[in-house]
């Protein structure tokens, strides 16, 4: 259950449904980034801050409440103890092994173009390493010059990383020298807040670190400043809450989704991760011929197709099959390229299936896998079919396979005597199971003209959104 704000508030917290339509379409425009609080850590086991510094506020004899300055506190455990003291005692709460999150699984398969945090632990980054997935650690000004921009996620550690203490920002001290420790970080923040769309996971927006950045560019670019957004926890019970949202989307541009559990979270990331994959197609086809018949069949489906899902703000995810591939991503190019669309990966995302020997099936096969799981939809065409039966290794019958296992959308588009036609006449065959083909099945064959298949197709993707 979300939670309503009082019908007299001029600033609503953001529905659901607006905020799993609009963040979606910044995840397709790829300009999003993640800022993962301290709650974005609690799923894999991590203390809050109230719970790592509980302990230390004990041996001082001081209470932890809602109003608790932790910075302040770790400065008072620093100055009576010791700065190494402070620092051991808090490795021995954050660095351990336990890495399993649901959250994090979820926000990993968002595909966000960094990361920000002010957590210590590594759990984001060890979850991007266990699904194949080059991150890069930044916590230090020095390390700005080895980021990738294009090759890898970058994950932004803004109080410092639990392998390199020294780099832990914790007390009072540390939080006041920040700005002159920690120039470039800063510097690439605000520039990052400008130019990309956060999601704020698990971050209680309580101190200034982010607050005054946000205020900054708030103040020189009015209105015109990039609205985020964030999940946050429904505080029905406190008196000011309403009053506090209200004030982070007025000063600050950011749009709170409230839901009433943490454990709401992950459920709403899977909803977000279905949206964005649902304007994901990805198409699958192959064929050796050079037959004018099939050619000229291929040429027309190919730019087509492209150009009614390009149209209606559908992605292509191809893996560039023998010859229709080509002509597939031949004509998305060029209908790109007459739309004045420069990045063009954002809209043809192509990833090529390579190799012959028994080592490269098995990595071919596990990257269709990773592949198909990003869309929604995967459309079967053509595909190499020898002695009056489906060739098992052909790679239509693989991915459609695949799409089958993964429960996504399948499509077929019959051609004689090829796989694409044995795929359509098994889910023919079987219809009640794909109740969204009843109504257009007999027209998704090589006989129809291509524009009009490509129609429907449009029509059988929107009617599944």
């Amino acid at each position: 259950m979300f939670f309503s704000r009082r019908k007299d508030s001029k600033n609503m917290p953001i529905e659901k449904k607006n905020f799993l339509n609009q963040f979606s379409q910044h995840a397709l425009d790829e300009r999003i980034s993640l800022f993962l609080g301290a709650g974005g850590s609690c799923d894999a086991g991590y203390p809050t801050w109230a719970a790592l510094f509980a302990p230390l506020a004990k041996e001082l004899g001081t209470p932890i409440d809602d109003k608790t300055d932790y910075y302040r506190l770790a400065q008072y455990y620093s100055n009576n103890f010791g700065s190494a003291e402070l620092r051991k005692r808090i490795n021995e709460r954050i660095n351990r092994n336990n890495y399993k999150s649901p959250l994090l699984e979820e926000l990993i398969q968002v595909g966000f173009t960094n990361v920000w945090t002010t957590n210590f632990d590594n759990a984001i980054e060890i979850n991007y390493q266990q699904r194949d997935i080059l991150a890069n650690k930044v916590f230090r000004d020095s390390d700005f010059s080895n980021i990738d921009i294009n090759r890898r996620i970058n994950v932004f550690k803004m109080n410092g990383d639990i392998t390199n203490l020294e780099s832990i920002v914790a007390t009072q001290g540390d939080y006041e020298k920040y700005g002159d420790t920690h120039q470039v970080m800063m510097m690439f923040f605000k520039r990052e807040l400008i130019s990309s769309t956060f999601l704020f996971i698990g971050y209680s927006f309580t101190d200034h670190l982010v607050l005054d950045c946000l205020s900054e560019i708030n103040r020189y670019l009015g209105e015109s400043a990039t609205y985020h957004y964030a999940i946050m926890k429904n505080e029905a019970d406190n008196p000011y809450f309403n009053y506090f949202i209200d004030d982070i989307e007025r000063r600050y541009h950011i749009r709170i989704l409230l839901v009433d559990n943490y454990n709401d979270i992950p459920m709403v990331l899977v909803e977000l991760n279905n949206c964005i994959r649902r304007k994901k197609v990805f198409i699958s086809g192959a064929f050796s011929s050079f037959e004018p018949q099939i050619t000229e069949f291929s040429h027309g489906l190919s730019k087509s197709l492209t150009k009614n899902l390009f149209d209606n703000d559908y992605r292509i995810v191809n893996g560039i099959g023998r010859r229709f591939g080509t002509h597939l991503i031949g004509y998305a190019n060029e209908y790109l390229a007459k739309q004045g669309i420069k990045n063009i990966e954002k809209y043809l995302i192509v990833k090529p299936f390579v190799g012959n020997d028994e080592g490269a099936e098995i990595e071919k096969k596990r990257l269709r896998e990773k592949v198909i799981d990003q869309c929604g939809t995967a459309i079967f065409v053509f595909g190499e079919q020898d002695r009056n039966s489906i060739d098992k290794t052909s790679g239509v019958w693989e991915e459609f396979q695949i799409a089958v296992m993964q429960h996504k959308v399948v499509i077929p588009i019959a051609y004689p005597g090829l796989v694409s036609e044995e795929i359509w006449k098994m889910l023919k065959n079987n219809i009640t199971l794909y109740p969204y083909l009843e109504k257009y099945i007999d027209m998704l064959t090589a006989g129809q003209e291509t524009d009009l298949i490509s129609r429907i197709v449009i029509q059988i993707l929107d009617s599944v959104q």
